[in-house]
Order: structure tokens, then C-alpha cells, then sequence
């Protein structure tokens, strides 16, 4: 049952946090104390947020080592132990672009992983992603070692918009490979792509372990207590998320990350349709229809009603 009750005191702090972001100002009172409720007062907390699936997944190795070994196949390693590194890779030169990754962790064998929650697409996605795994792989070795040291580095993307792709699946994996023959490079690098739009709702007594994080990941903050029929293994997930544990610094953390710049499309453009508006238009501009099947997908996971839904389609199809 939710017990994420406000005080007065509690929704001033919140309304204050609200009016510190001028798109956000806009807002009628019952706006804002909608919005307030929206995140403050859920059951659990939204995985979709960095904050939180870094919180989740960052600080915890038993449930890293659960997500890892769900999505790492078999023939790649069973993970054991990890050990969390910092997530900020050192710049060579005072001028490279700074690397800032959601979690970050060592394997007991040394081997890198990059894992990431993104929430939004953009057209750096890509490019930004091999960045991140090139950084942890060029950073290994120092003068005189032997490139026979050289480890596996992984990058495990959770994504909730979906890319082009030539085949419809849940989870992408790359590697260098030769162009006619397929023919592997080798294991330097490997970037997997998991896009949660892409999950299709079933009986959960059906669902494999990757669809059942999918269906986790994505609906954790919808839930107002943990499903009966959830598999028992992921009771410490659903126990890391509910939002009434934190403590009253990492609730005002959580709440300031679903509002920020980075996290506020998606939760409060829904209480505003001229923001709708100017979403869909710049997507008519770019004309692509992978970006325009990324916003409707976003427009959905925020909650927006149906008719709302309907009335962007007619916007973004003109």
C-alpha cells in the first residue's frame, strides 16, 4: 500500500524545488501539486531516472550481478563478484571531453562494464555510447605494458525509445566485425543496446529473465505495491525502490533528478500541451520516422492520456 502521504511542510519544500525551473513556472498551483504527487507520493521509485538506477544498481552488487548475468551470455562469463570503480573516466589532456557514466564496475578478472539508463534519444546517442566504451578501453594499459593485457570492455545501454534497426528484438549486440564474412575482430569492445519500447506485454508466468527486466525497468514507478505473481528473485529490486526507505536528503535528491533539465520532458510536458506541441513540431522538422516513433514512445511512458496522444499524432503527420 502507498504511504508516501505529504505534509504541508513536505509539498511547500517540493513547490519551491518546482519553481526553480522557469518551464516549470508556468504551472498552475493544481499543476504543480499534481506533478508533486506524480513523483513524491508513487510507491517506488522511477528506474527510467538516473538517480534512481544508479541508487538501485550503483551502490548494491548483489542486484548489479543480477542484471549483469540476465544480460551477458552464457558464453561470455557468469558474473561473481564486482567491484564498483568511479565513474568518471580521467581526461588525457586537460581539453578531452569529460566521461561521466551512470554505473561503473571491474569484474574479478578485470574486464570493464559501462552500464547506462537513457531515458531520451538524441543523435549523439550512438556515437556518445562507443565514446564511453573506447574511453575504459584506452585507458588500461600504461608505458611498457603488453597489449596481451588489454581487457573486454561492455557497454549495457537501457534505452526507452527504440533505434532503426533490420530486425525487431529486445536486445542489440555489437562487435568490430569483417564486412563480408562476419567474422569477429574480437572482444575488445562490445556495446549492447536494450530497448524497452520494444517489450510486448504477457503473462509474466511466460516472460524469459531479460522480458521480465524489461517489463521491471520500465514500470517500476506504476506500481502501487509489487505484484503477487512477480518472480520471488526480484524482491530486493522492489525492496531498493520503494521510495518511502530514502531517507528525506535522497528524496529531495529523486525529486529534483525527475524534474531536472535532463529528466523533466517526459513528466512535466504532459500537464502542458503547447509543450506537446513544440516536441512534435521539431520532430515534423527532422521528418525521421525513428525519432517520431521515439517521442510517441516517450509521450506513452509519461502518462499522457490517449487523447492527448491523438491529438500529437495529427501534429506530427501534418
Amino acid at each position: 500500500m502507498n504511504d508516501n502521504t505529504l505534509t504541508q511542510d513536505q509539498y511547500d519544500l517540493y513547490l519551491s524545488i518546482v519553481d526553480e525551473y522557469e518551464k516549470l513556472r508556468p504551472l498552475s498551483d493544481d499543476e504543480k501539486y499534481e506533478l508533486i504527487e506524480q513523483i513524491a507520493t508513487s510507491s517506488y521509485i522511477d528506474l527510467l531516472c538516473d538517480w534512481a538506477f544508479k541508487h538501485v544498481f550503483g551502490y548494491n552488487e548483489e542486484n548489479l550481478m543480477m542484471l549483469l548475468n540476465d544480460f551477458l551470455p552464457e558464453r561470455i562469463m557468469k558474473v561473481e563478484e564486482v567491484h564498483f570503480t568511479p565513474n568518471a573516466a580521467d581526461p588525457f589532456k586537460g581539453d578531452d571531453k569529460h566521461v561521466l557514466m551512470d554505473v561503473m564496475c571491474r569484474l574479478e578478472d578485470s574486464r570493464s562494464i559501462i552500464v547506462e539508463m537513457q531515458k531520451s534519444n538524441n543523435r549523439e546517442f550512438r556515437n556518445r555510447m562507443f565514446y564511453y566504451g573506447a574511453s575504459m578501453v584506452s585507458r588500461q594499459l600504461k608505458k611498457g605494458d603488453s597489449y596481451r593485457k588489454l581487457k573486454p570492455v561492455y557497454v549495457i545501454c537501457f534505452m526507452n525509445f527504440r533505434t532503426r534497426h533490420r530486425t525487431n528484438q529486445l536486445v542489440y549486440r555489437y562487435q568490430l566485425q569483417e564486412q563480408e564474412s562476419g567474422e569477429c575482430y574480437g572482444n575488445q569492445l562490445s556495446v549492447f543496446f536494450c530497448e524497452l519500447p520494444r517489450f510486448v506485454p504477457k503473462p509474466r508466468k511466460d516472460l524469459s529473465p531479460i522480458e521480465e527486466w524489461f517489463d521491471i525497468l520500465r514500470n517500476m514507478r506504476t506500481f502501487a505495491q509489487k505484484p503477487k505473481d512477480i518472480n520471488q528473485r526480484f524482491n530486493s529490486i522492489f525492496d531498493a525502490c520503494r521510495q518511502n526507505v530514502l531517507d528525506p536528503t535522497e528524496r529531495i535528491q529523486y525529486f529534483k533528478a525527475m524534474i531536472s533539465e535532463e529528466e523533466k520532458q517526459g513528466i512535466a510536458e504532459a500537464y502542458r500541451e503547447e509543450g506537446w506541441y513544440e516536441g512534435h513540431e521539431a520532430g515534423k522538422a527532422e521528418g525521421k520516422a525513428e525519432e517520431r516513433e521515439s517521442m510517441l514512445a516517450a509521450f506513452k511512458a509519461a502518462g499522457a492520456s490517449e487523447e492527448m496522444i491523438a491529438t500529437a499524432l495529427k501534429i506530427v503527420n501534418k
